[in-house]
């Protein structure tokens, strides 16, 4: 399921901001839909939650093909219906929010501490095996044939994604969401609101990287032979981390990560800003992937064991503050694209990503 999903948001995933861009849509206009998709989707979890108590899990992603199936049919005529714009934000918002809950649920239930590392590596380089050269591919459907058949190519992939799961047993759930409950796991885990905030960041500004270097340097096909080699060394970075994770200490991979990151994010900044040349954004791009990498693997791993025994209720709650870091971030690139100095949101992420550097990471841990 997850290989074939890879596959088909693969396809997708990078192009739908630069579609709006090609579109017509102002950058600023571009960053807004990406902060209602967010705010959406932390909004329908708790839906999300309510329906997976009455119908399963795996029922959760049946119903998201109906929203996915909407999202890309509405992007389609977007040009002859431009007033869709942010309702397609709602929906693409509430669509995330059907596959990503189940989906952190049963990766939690399904896997064991002393060996998370090595399987979310090989959850995440199943689906990146299949869909490793999907960038390149969508690159070339959208120059050979337009947006529209991108979209159809990418659903239909989504909706074959579900014939592994048909088999699956009924997981029922029993997610308990009143206010003496939600009170403990925000108590028991108040040393996770910062790091939460700032965990999802460099990903984040993935996005806004893109549109940067869409706009300054590169075209479609530039693109998608970037997304071809980012994740080339995705795949490489996740299961050399994942080993670690569960060999070494899961603090110094973290801190190691972190540290990379933080300093080629700051490269990132000196790149847009000195030489925003095709060889540099290649080089600092990709670089810049192999440190995120490092980190997000061996953070997300630390995540996983936490949720253990909280199951949704931890996964939903660890929403609100990753959301609410992206909706920071998002008002600060708007802030900065109206004085014209976009490049400033690399140098922001560079700053804020300091705090993996200082903080008590075995803390975290107990």
């Amino acid at each position: 399921m997850n290989a074939l999903n890879g596959v088909g948001m693969g396809l997708v995933g990078i192009f739908i901001p630069i579609y709006l861009l090609e579109v017509g849509y102002s950058l600023s206009t571009v960053v807004i839909w990406l902060l209602v998709h967010h705010i959406t989707l932390l909004a329908i979890t708790f839906l999300v939650v309510w329906v997976a108590n009455r119908v399963g899990l795996v029922r959760c992603w049946y119903i998201r093909i109906i929203f996915v199936i909407a999202l890309f049919a509405g992007l389609s005529v977007l040009p002859t219906y431009p007033f869709l714009l942010f309702t397609l934000a709602l929906v693409s918002g509430v669509e995330s929010a059907f596959f990503w809950m189940p989906y952190n649920v049963f990766t939690v239930r399904k896997t064991e501490s002393n060996s998370i590392g090595a399987s979310l590596a090989f959850i995440q380089n199943a689906g990146a095996a299949v869909g490793i050269i999907t960038p390149g591919i969508a690159a070339l459907l959208i120059v050979w044939y337009g947006y529209s058949v991108l979209f159809a190519v990418a659903a239909l992939f989504i909706l074959l994604s579900l014939i592994p799961v048909l088999m699956l047993r009924e997981e029922k759930t029993n997610f308990l969401f009143n206010l003496p409950a939600m009170h403990d796991i925000v108590r028991s885990n108040k040393q996770f609101i910062l790091p939460e905030i700032f965990d999802n960041l460099g990903q984040d500004a993935g996005v806004i990287w893109t549109f940067f270097i869409f706009i300054t340097a590169l075209n479609i096909l530039d693109i998608g032979v970037l997304g071809v080699l980012v994740g080339i060394i995705g795949m490489a970075v996740t299961y050399i981390t994942g080993q670690l994770i569960d060999r070494w200490n899961t603090k110094a991979v973290m801190r190691f990560g972190a540290i990379a990151t933080t300093l080629l994010w700051l490269a990132s900044y000196f790149v847009a800003v000195y030489d925003p040349s095709p060889f540099m954004l290649y080089l600092v791009t990709a670089l810049r992937g192999f440190a995120l990498g490092v980190f997000a693997s061996s953070y997300g791993a630390l995540m996983y064991n936490r949720a253990r025994g909280a199951d949704a209720q931890f996964l939903v709650l660890r929403e609100i503050p990753t959301i609410f870091g992206r909706v920071i971030l998002f008002i600060a690139t708007l802030f900065f694209i109206s004085i014209e100095q976009m490049e400033l949101t690399f140098l922001l992420v560079a700053v804020l990503s300091l705090y993996f550097w200082f903080n008590n990471i075995s803390k975290l841990r107990s």
